[in-house]
This record gives structure tokens, sequence and C-alpha cells, in this order.
């Protein structure tokens, strides 16, 4: 499967009345925050694709956001991740860096887009930074909470839809890639560890769903998406 570029909304650099740079008082939101996760390999940017077409038809107040990502700022760090020449990148680096990026979305971006009322597909979030960084990488899990925390500032997701695939079909999948980063490039014990987290921590959650994409055409999977945000009253 071919690793699509998503259309991003809002990367423009902020005006003076964004949150960028401000500290920002928490406050009930009025849009909503619907998360995407999964392995690599497991087809969440192709569905994202879909969606965002899928939600701007029925709801005009809809972005479509990514981590790392999503602002300026964030996509130069996001270019320092994954670029495949930085292999000595060490786990507390590779760690902070994903929280900046989150830090700086939050401010710039979904803070004043959730006051706005617009609904948000947010490509990942804090869940893969736990997964990606404490499972898979081993870092302590009190330090990536307490950095998350710092971040989110009580910002609380309304629903997370992890997209669970083995990993022999995610192989099959990132083989037909054109393009490969730093993350997909990890052994294999990595991502049994990466999908081993996802499904722990969804046991965990209360607004969770997971939806597998084995065996799966693209369409089933799409359809299986819009009936659980259906369901769960986001469309």
């Amino acid at each position: 499967m071919k690793k699509k570029a998503l259309n991003i909304d809002h990367i423009e650099e902020a005006g003076e009345n964004a949150a960028g740079g401000k500290t920002h008082t928490f406050q009930p939101k009025t849009g909503a925050l619907i998360v995407f996760e999964g392995p690599e390999g497991s087809g969440k940017s192709t569905q994202l694709e879909r969606l965002i077409k899928y939600f701007k038809k029925k709801k005009a107040k809809t972005v479509l956001l990514r981590e790392p990502g999503g602002t300026v700022i964030s996509e130069k760090i996001r270019s320092i991740i994954l670029d495949r020449a930085h292999t000595n990148m060490s786990e507390k680096t590779e760690l902070l860096l994903y929280i900046a990026c989150r830090a700086q979305i939050i401010a710039e971006k979904i803070n004043k887009l959730l006051d706005e009322g617009y609904t948000i597909l947010q490509d990942r979030f804090y869940l893969a930074t736990i997964v990606y960084q404490g499972y898979a990488r081993g870092i302590d899990r009190k330090w990536i909470d307490e950095l998350n925390r710092f971040a989110m500032g009580g910002l609380k997701e309304d629903l997370t839809i992890i997209y669970d695939v083995t990993l022999a079909e995610a192989k099959k999948r990132m083989k037909k890639r054109a393009k490969t980063d730093r993350l997909d490039e990890e052994a294999a014990e990595f991502h049994t560890k990466v999908r081993d987290g996802y499904l722990k921590e969804a046991k965990k959650m209360d607004n969770c769903i997971v939806i597998s994409t084995d065996n799966k055409d693209v369409d089933s999977v799409f359809k299986e998406t819009i009936y659980h945000l259906e369901r769960k009253g986001f469309i």
C-alpha cells in the first residue's frame, strides 16, 4: 500500500490572534477532536484521505491535522524526526521532539479550532508517544505521561480509532511504498511492540475503537469507520 501524502489543513503561520506563543487557559471546547492511530502499514493515512472528504461534505468546519507536523514549526521538527539519515538520534531526543510538536500544534491550532467549533480529524496524538516511545523504545512511562500532561494542558480527545494490522500484512503494504522514513525502517521487533502497545492501551481507554484492517479492502474499512463515527454521533 502506497503511503499517501496527506492534504493537511491550516499549515500556514498563524496570525496575531492565534494561540501560538501565548498561554492558553483551558476551557470546555465546542468542537470535537477525533484521533486516528495505528502501526505503520495499518492503512490509517489512506482512510484519513477519504474521511476528510466525507466529513467536509457533511460539516464545513472540519480539518485534518497530523502529528508530528500540522504547523510550520512542527513540520520542520517532523522532517528532523523522520529523516532516514538520523539513525543516531537518541530515544530521549526523539521523545522531546514529538512533545515539542504536540505542544506547538495544540497552542497554535487545536485549541483555537475547537473553540471555533471545528471537528478535527487528528492523525496521531499522545497515544502514539506512549506506544512508540514507551512500549517500543522502552522509555519510562512516568516521563511520557508527565510530558504529555505538560504539552496538552488538560486537553482531551473525544474519540480514538485505532487501525490494527498484523506484522505480516503490514510488511506487504510497506514494501509497496514509494518512500520510507526512519520509523518505517525499524526492525520487526520494534513494530511488534508498537502493535502490542496499541492493543494493550486500547483496553484501558473508555472511548476507543479498534478496527482490524487485515484481509479487508479499503472500502470495507471505510464503511466500518463511518459506522462507528455515526454511532458515536460525530456525523
